[in-house]
């Protein structure tokens, strides 16, 4: 079976819920993986793109994928937790961007150990990173220019909050933890990971083990470890070899006249970015590595970039960069406005 990109990209726009819009935030698909979110509350921006009435209230938000924060169905977090866990040394120095740090797996479970202990009631990351650095391993603290001091490794802290079972109280403006309850302790070992390639392949594929390591921070060639035998079928997106769980079809799907998706959201996500958005120069607007911008999904395609802010208070303004005509957006625009709560919204274009 050989896919074109257009097949492809529709096929995902379905994945994605992206092609219409449900009522029952708990049963979209993209919490499969988690929705991602930021300070400037993005994850609901995501949800405003895929739900009539957007909430993001019954979610758990913890560090998770990458290390970054997202947001979950409470229920999956333990076994999310197991899935995520890493499977070896090499595995684990991948996620945690540190080639220096002997015993890694070690570390990490003596740092997630640690940092349930400290939370025993709510808890700043400043204050818990404090009380965890005189107890890590030498080897994952380091200087901190910012702090002007040495705490743990901040990848290496972000790896640790959902084994250690906490999570970050979204009411705060600090980032503040606290412990979900009933939390069976720090993972032992690795289960469920192949479910994981499963979920990224039936929400992003056909993809293949490159695509999926950097999704989950770690390299391909350890991925290839956990590549299951079973469950997929090999394919060819214009050519390219690639795979699809054997459960899942190639959707023909109509996709929406205007969406507008936030920095993080799930769909932009998918790391195949030639396929996504082939036009280098839009690639390098959409994904940049400070000051990301949101993609305005027009008709299947990213037509434009977009940027929001509030305007006295309570007005959602959205600058918009086409790289060909655009539809009115004004309407998506009020939707976003509504769903954080405001009462206008205008666009204008740079």
């Amino acid at each position: 079976m050989d896919f074109t990109r257009q097949q492809v990209l529709f096929h995902r726009i379905h994945q994605h819920e992206l092609d219409r819009r449900v009522s029952d935030a708990a049963e979209l698909a993209v919490f499969s993986l988690g929705v991602q979110d930021n300070t400037s509350g993005s994850a609901l921006v995501s949800l405003a793109a895929r739900l009539d009435k957007p909430d993001a209230s019954d979610f758990t938000v913890t560090w998770s994928v990458r290390g970054a924060p997202h947001l979950h169905r409470a229920g999956e977090l333990k076994a999310f937790s197991r899935a995520l866990w890493p499977w070896s040394d090499a595995d684990a120095l991948s996620r945690a961007s540190r080639p220096k740090v002997d015993d890694m797996l070690a570390s990490l479970r003596h740092i997630a150990t640690a940092m349930r202990s400290i939370v025993t009631k709510p808890m700043t990351k400043g204050d818990l990173s404090k009380a965890l650095t005189p107890l890590a391993p030498k080897q994952t603290v380091e200087a901190c220019r910012g702090c002007q001091t040495e705490h743990v490794s901040d990848p290496i802290f972000r790896l640790g909050a959902l084994p250690a079972g906490l999570r970050i109280l979204p009411e705060e403006k600090t980032v503040t933890f606290e412990r979900i309850h009933g939390w069976p302790g720090v993972p032992r070992k690795t289960a469920g990971f192949n479910e994981l390639i499963h979920r990224y392949l039936t929400l992003h594929g056909p993809a293949g083990p490159s695509e999926v390591a950097s999704y989950f921070g770690t390299t391909t060639r350890e991925v290839k470890k956990q590549w299951p035998k079973d469950g997929l079928v090999e394919v060819t997106v214009e050519g390219v070899k690639a795979w699809l769980p054997e459960d899942v079809e190639i959707a023909d799907a109509e996709p929406p006249d205007v969406r507008l998706l936030p920095p993080t959201d799930p769909y932009l996500q998918a790391r195949d970015r030639d396929l996504l958005l082939p036009d280098k120069a839009a690639q390098k607007d959409i994904f940049r590595i400070l000051g990301r911008r949101g993609a305005i999904l027009v008709d299947g395609e990213i037509a434009g970039s977009w940027q929001g802010k509030v305007v006295s208070g309570k007005r959602f303004e959205v600058t918009a960069t086409p790289y060909r005509p655009l539809p009115d957006l004004l309407p998506e625009a009020q939707l976003i406005a509504a769903a954080k709560g405001l009462n206008d919204a205008s666009v204008k274009s740079n």
